[in-house]
């Protein structure tokens, strides 16, 4: 996955790290991160993003391996997790109403009004959590396999195409489930048009074509 990152966007993942990191010295962690995002120093990381921003994807090999240079360890896929979160945050922004059913919570009947707002600041919360953020992750990878389109694509909701991004996969890469919001939030972050079907649906259109591009269908076909 490949993000456009801002000095504060830095700021998120060093404050996330020292949450999933706390036994790991703050410049061990901060030097790490700029590893993981593809620069050799923290000094150099800072550099780059003083005037602007920069696209980073994660190196898993290099965060890991400058933590156990220095006597500490971290789970794998720690790094893109911490990387996926400032595009989960961003597509937040974008839409308050967005949770990881989709568009707001199940409305159940039997809910009152304040059973179902406080459902949903839960379920808006635990999409800032790392089964959340594979889920992301997953569902960015398959539609990146997709061009944009200038009109929207109504044949082909979040609902379906989420669906197809659980049997998305690689040699390298892990089935799984993929919640609807969370593709909803892989599509805003990627930068596809987003449209909710209607004000009472959870689901979405996108302005994404219909068939993969020539390296996703290949990459479909092996798995």
């Amino acid at each position: 996955m490949r993000l456009e990152i801002t000095a504060n966007d830095v700021e998120d993942m060093k404050a996330e790290l020292r949450a999933t990191l706390p036994e790991v010295k703050s410049s061990h962690r901060i030097e790490a991160l700029a590893r993981g995002l593809g620069w050799n120093t923290n000094a150099a990381m800072r550099a780059s993003l003083a005037n602007g921003s920069a696209e980073v994807s994660t190196n898993e090999g290099a965060f890991l391996g400058y933590l156990q240079e220095h006597g500490f360890d971290s789970e794998p896929g720690r790094i893109a997790r911490t990387l996926a979160k400032v595009g989960i945050r961003r597509a937040m922004a974008l839409e308050p109403l967005l949770t990881q059913f989709g568009y707001n919570v199940y409305r159940g009947r039997s809910k009152t009004p304040e059973e179902r707002r406080a459902e949903f600041m839960a379920d808006r919360a635990s999409m800032l959590g790392d089964h959340a953020a594979d889920e992301f992750i997953q569902a960015s990878r398959f539609l990146s396999q997709f061009s944009k389109r200038k009109t929207i694509n109504r044949k082909s909701s979040s609902y379906g195409l989420k669906h197809q991004a659980e049997r998305f996969g690689d040699s390298r890469h892990s089935r799984g489930y993929v919640a609807n919001g969370m593709l909803i939030a892989a599509a805003l972050t990627l930068g596809f048009k987003v449209q909710q079907i209607d004000p009472d649906s959870p689901n979405a259109w996108f302005n994404i074509s219909s068939k993969m591009t020539n390296d996703g269908a290949k990459l479909a076909l092996a798995a």
